[in-house]
């Protein structure tokens, strides 16, 4: 049997957004912007190109090629809420400045300067997807093309697949147990239904600056990356019948820190 894969330029989108905004500009040796963003991304658009390829972990096609409409919902980069503060502080002692100007603790405590970046955001959404073709599509036996059906509780409704956060893990993100094999039609679950874990992550630098001659400087820095060393989750297994369902397979970076000298003339 020969595949022919066919990408027509049929999809469509929307994005709408709330935004606000806040800024000092820098004064007293202080600087801030804080930017928040409400936002809701919707598509149809097949997801073929994902990193992984047709069957990797985050392909995620459409069941059905010729109802796209069926595959309506949000975007896998929707991000309903992010927020991002930065800050810049020249510290106010030393030569020029209002504290400790003269002296040894002018020369010990002076040219310092810290800044940070902060992110808060909620999590990408993704699809509950079914290795193989149940239903006899013509998917292939690698593909990641059909979506599994909602286990129905007692009262016929389906089970909720979240978990509290404070039954969460590692090896069980969600309920895993709330998904079963379709059997001949298309599974009910829809796309990028569940949400993946929220990022939250600072980074900081502190540095110091000295003026060895007039028009030149010398700045030491040293940065640090996820300074809380926070850890955020990145990609969860979402194929039901695979080993890693529901495990978190990683995560972003922890911790790092940098240093660097800058000579400026």
């Amino acid at each position: 049997m020969t595949t022919i894969n066919y990408f027509p330029h049929s999809a469509q989108s929307n994005y709408h957004a709330l935004t606000a905004r806040e800024e000092r500009r820098f004064h007293a040796g202080f600087s801030l912007l804080s930017s928040f963003t409400f936002s809701k991304a919707i598509s149809n658009a097949p997801q073929y190109r994902n990193s992984g390829g047709i069957t990797g972990s985050e392909n995620s096609p459409p069941q059905n090629s010729f109802d796209l409409a069926a595959d309506r919902s949000l975007a896998y980069f929707n991000a309903k809420l992010r927020w991002v503060t930065s800050a810049v502080y020249d510290l106010p002692f030393g030569k020029d400045r209002p504290m400790l100007s003269q002296g040894p603790a002018a020369a010990i405590l002076g040219g310092w300067q810290v800044s940070g970046i902060l992110q808060l955001q909620s999590g990408y959404p993704y699809t509950i997807d079914y290795k193989g073709d149940p239903i006899n599509i013509g998917g292939g036996s690698g593909g990641i093309l059909v979506r599994p059906n909602y286990v129905l509780a007692s009262n016929g409704a389906p089970v909720d697949p979240n978990l509290p956060s404070g039954q969460r893990s590692t090896a069980e993100w969600f309920n895993t147990a709330a998904f079963v094999q379709p059997v001949y039609s298309f599974g009910n679950v829809g796309r990028n239904t569940m949400n993946g874990a929220s990022l939250s992550n600072l980074d900081a630098t502190i540095s110091r600056t000295f003026h060895p001659l007039e028009k030149v400087f010398l700045q030491f820095r040293a940065e640090v990356f996820n300074l809380a060393n926070h850890p955020n989750f990145n990609l969860i297994g979402r194929v039901v019948n695979d080993p890693t369902f529901g495990i978190v397979q990683n995560q972003l970076p922890p911790r790092q820190v940098q240093f660097g000298v800058k000579l400026g003339f």
